[in-house]
């Protein structure tokens, strides 16, 4: 179960522009914060004590539940003076301002889609959204083996997210090849329900290198996984493969709502 104190850090930290600055500012080691973001280890009562007087917030309100932390009068006053980033224009300015927005969307994922480089094959792909200056970034990991040759076939991507019209928007660079840019948008699977995202992806075939749409689907894991278990499923799967998510498949395969 996710720590109800690191959730609601990590709401005040979105409101900042730097992890780093406030660590500066306060004081404490950013390994050490960053435990506390992920909910790994829990600030003593004197680090509390810091974190609280920088935030301007009592002690004692770290530990409501994160939905009255939000509406809290001491809390509300920071979500609504939100500076934006005045040195970002045009295409930059759409991914400044993002961090309260996605919020309940930050952490780990499987992604699924059906690939044009193998027939009838899914590829599960792990993507971990987070904040990084300001600034909600998308790191993604592919990893697929030819059946015929044993060729591997890696890619990293590196992007940024926004939400623009109630949808999310991803622009991702391939980091190790460098020749390609993938756009995704995703929406979630019903109101309200956020352990599934469904949308369209555009990107570039591993092998072919040639363009292709189709649908796309993220499974939600957390912001604190077994990480290791979770790179374990990263691959190719035949599509009808029972170790793929039953209710991504479901999705994935369906009509949009």
């Amino acid at each position: 179960m996710e720590s109800v104190l690191a959730a609601n850090l990590r709401l005040l930290c979105s409101t900042e522009s730097s992890i780093s600055e406030i660590c500066r500012r306060i004081g404490i080691n950013r390994q050490q914060f960053n435990k506390y973001l992920n909910g790994s280890s829990q600030p003593s009562a004197a680090n509390l004590r810091r974190i609280s007087t920088y935030f301007g917030v009592r002690p004692a309100e770290f530990l409501l539940p994160p939905d009255e932390f939000e509406v809290h009068p001491l809390v509300q006053p920071r979500l609504k003076t939100v500076p934006p980033d005045v040195h970002m224009r045009g295409f930059d300015s759409a991914f400044a301002g993002q961090t309260l927005g996605l919020r309940r969307y930050l952490g780990y994922y499987h992604s699924y889609f059906e690939t044009e480089s193998w027939a009838n094959s899914i590829i599960c792909a792990l993507v971990r959204l987070s904040v990084k200056d300001g600034i909600v970034h998308c790191k993604s990991l592919e990893r697929s083996v030819d059946d015929k040759d044993g060729a591997l076939y890696l890619s990293k991507y590196d992007g940024r997210v926004a939400l623009l019209g109630n949808r999310i928007f991803v622009m991702e660079f391939q980091e190790l090849a460098r020749d390609a840019l993938v756009e995704t948008v995703l929406y979630p699977v019903g109101r309200g329900q956020l352990s599934y995202l469904r949308g369209k992806t555009f990107g570039i075939t591993s092998r072919q290198r040639t363009p292709f749409t189709g649908p796309i689907v993220w499974r939600y894991l957390g912001t604190n996984i077994d990480l290791r278990a979770a790179m374990k499923k990263v691959g190719r799967y035949d599509v009808g493969s029972p170790q793929l998510d039953r209710r991504a498949m479901t999705i994935l395969t369906s009509e949009p709502d």
